[in-house]
């Protein structure tokens, strides 16, 4: 007997013992994808197997995954406090449930999960089904730890998207290609003028295709397509799919979308409130995860390279551009592939964003080195300072300013405090050195899969910090005509303050 037949029967005897029962569903932990993922459903309609629940995510998961014991609830009060996606269980006409661990010896392995529009668990029903549970115990154990676990990343990050849209009272997510959707499936499909949009709901998700190029993007993922023609265009497909993805009341938009494409949707969706997907998705990736972090320090490492290759090149007579050359040769070496190099030389150091060039450096002249890379989806970015030969008149000075800034910045970081506190504190250094004027910029931005993403360090952002937050501080000082300094870490937010991921000092360097 295979475990679907195991779980039918079971199912079949939970019935009888309770006379009643809405939804009968049989649950599964994935922790290797941090995951609960439905091995068995009664109604697939309503709770499809295709749907997986984050793990640890909400109070029913400590109680019944972790401290393995039954969770039942008999009001919408009591869902409210443990279920993230309680307001989907009660438009089932559900206010009545039962969730009873399954233990492998101490090890809860999953659940059994019964929904009842007609009647309470009173403690006599739940004693019948425990009673049951244990009769079944050790088909049950077998049956469970026979389901297949081959969670992924993507398929773990849409469970915790689905996570947020609930507690956020999004019905709907609408994604573009770019760094969104890579971040949730690890694919960006071709992006022009066609609409090509992953649509995501609470129970169903799927892209609405150019089928000239759905062939080709069928080779990295199994979500449904909703496929249109260019010589009958996109209208009827995204009318299917929006009858697939159920009613939406709440709407999220890529913020990078095309405007065409989301006047489209929103247009279909007129009575739907508008938003945007940073307050969802944007939401999840602003906390890094373990193997997110490990490719931001990886690149940070890279990066660390490329400047000491750039610092090697350092003489009188080679040009900006050669000096970013030899950064991007050391880039490519690691195999990450050179985003931006800023080699800003003399008075073009005043420059922020200086347009590298064929500027010669001469002795004396201050060099700004802000150099970027993208390896593994994930980008670095460093600034250091260098000089040729010997410091310019004031350099030292300037350069201590900035790199107390640095300091005083990174030193304020820490869970609960707020960006514009750490843009504050860089800011203060320099504005009681005297240079207040001179600093023109924001003090950092996020770093993630885009080289600049949220949380952005300005005066003005109320975005409260919360560890696997990860932003770069770099403050600045431009003295026009002279040289301009700009020291540049990537922070990551801990529990107690921040880790920064470069090694290489930010003392003053003269080649």
């Amino acid at each position: 007997m295979n475990q679907h037949d195991i779980f039918a029967r079971l199912h079949r005897e939970a019935e009888a013992v309770l006379g009643s029962a809405r939804l009968f569903t049989v649950s599964v932990q994935d922790k290797a994808a941090g995951l609960v993922r439905r091995a068995y459903s009664s109604d697939h309609a309503a709770y499809p197997l295709t749907v997986a629940k984050p793990i640890q995510r909400d109070g029913w998961a400590q109680k019944v995954l972790i401290d393995g014991e039954s969770f039942i609830a008999n009001t919408t009060a009591e869902f409210s406090r443990y279920f993230f996606d309680h307001a989907q269980i009660n438009e089932l006409g559900c206010h009545s449930a039962a969730n009873l661990p399954v233990k492998d010896g101490d090890v809860v392995i999953g659940t059994i999960n019964i929904l009842d529009a007609e009647h309470h668990f009173t403690p006599d029903r739940v004693t019948a089904l425990e009673a049951l549970l244990a009769r079944y115990q050790t088909e049950l154990t077998a049956a469970m730890r026979a389901v297949p676990m081959n969670g992924s990343v993507p398929e773990a990050r849409l469970a915790r998207l689905r996570q947020r849209m609930a507690e956020a009272g999004v019905d709907l997510v609408a994604l573009a290609p770019g760094a969104h959707l890579r971040w949730l499936t690890g694919f960006s499909p071709f992006a022009d003028e066609r609409p090509c949009l992953a649509l995501i709901g609470h129970r169903a998700q799927g892209f609405l295709m150019p089928v000239l190029n759905a062939a080709d993007v069928r080779q990295h993922t199994d979500w449904p397509f909703w496929t249109w023609a260019d010589d009958t265009g996109p209208a009827a497909a995204l009318t299917s799919a929006l009858a697939e993805l159920g009613p939406v009341a709440a709407l999220h938009l890529d913020e990078t979308m095309r405007a065409d494409h989301a006047l489209m949707l929103l247009d279909a969706l007129p009575q739907a409130r508008r938003g945007f997907a940073a307050e969802s998705l944007g939401w999840l990736r602003l906390r890094k995860d373990a193997a997110e972090l490990a490719a931001l320090r990886e690149n940070a490492r890279i990066a660390d390279l490329a400047q000491a290759a750039l610092r090697a090149a350092i003489r009188p007579g080679v040009t900006e551009r050669e000096l970013a050359q030899a950064a991007r040769s050391a880039f490519r070496a690691e195999g990450a592939v050179p985003e931006f190099t800023i080699v800003g030389a003399g008075a073009n150091a005043a420059f922020p964003h200086h347009h590298t060039g064929v500027t010669v450096v001469q002795p004396g002249d201050a060099i700004v080195c802000d150099i970027g890379a993208r390896k593994d989806g994930y980008y670095s970015d460093i600034t250091r300072m260098a000089c040729c030969c010997h410091m310019p008149d004031g350099y030292a000075e300037v350069h201590a300013v900035v790199n107390a800034a640095v300091e005083a910045a990174l030193a304020a970081i820490r869970p609960g405090v707020m960006a514009r506190e750490v843009d504050a504190a860089a800011r203060g250094v320099i504005t009681a050195a005297g240079y207040g004027a001179y600093f023109t910029h924001r003090t950092g931005h996020g770093v993630g899969q885009e080289i600049h993403e949220p949380p952005y360090i300005t005066g003005v952002s109320d975005v409260v910090l919360e560890p696997g937050m990860v932003f770069t501080i770099e403050p600045g000082i431009y003295l026009p005509g002279r040289f301009g300094v700009r020291l540049e870490e990537i922070a990551v937010v801990t529990e107690t303050g921040c880790e920064i991921l470069s090694n290489l000092p930010r003392s003053p360097f003269v080649a």
